[in-house]
């Protein structure tokens, strides 16, 4: 886990903000493209963060989030992650698709930080920026804390 922020925080120097999340109640990203959805949630609970990855599935009669990976985080990694990647400069953040291209990734960000601020953003295709940097270390820790779910929440 230390290895995931040491190489985050190192992505962005040391340049000081005025602006910090000091606290967080949820966090949701909503990703979809050509071939799949994913639904990333990060939930504080009992002072820890629980982080979960759930597939999105369609069908005629209504939509199904299937949990995939869930990882149990500290409130302070989550925290600098935030920070570090400038999430409060997301808000309000609109990346309209660019001219020309057929396919792409959409996505959709919502949290809840600082007793109840609301940070939004979205594009398709484009993206704010320490967009990849979140999602790659939010993968990284599902990766190396995650459980696979279908046993444990059935």
């Amino acid at each position: 886990m230390l290895l995931i922020l040491e190489r985050v925080s190192g992505l962005f120097g040391t340049k000081s903000r005025q602006k910090r999340i000091e606290s967080f109640e949820k966090i949701t990203l909503h990703t979809s493209g050509m071939r799949c959805t994913v639904d990333y949630e990060i939930v504080m609970q009992a002072g820890q963060a629980e982080l979960s990855r759930y597939s999105v599935r369609y069908t005629r009669e209504n939509t199904e989030r299937v949990p995939e990976r869930r990882a149990l985080v500290s409130e302070q990694v989550i925290l600098q992650l935030l920070n570090d990647c400038q999430i409060l400069s997301w808000d309000g953040f609109h990346g309209k698709h660019p001219r020309g291209v057929k396919d792409g990734t959409m996505f959709s960000f919502t949290a809840v930080v600082n007793g109840g601020r609301t940070i939004r953003a979205e594009g398709s295709q484009k993206f704010p920026k320490h967009y990849r940097e979140l999602t790659q270390a939010i993968c990284d820790m599902l990766a190396t804390d995650g459980n696979a779910l279908d046993t444990k929440l059935n």
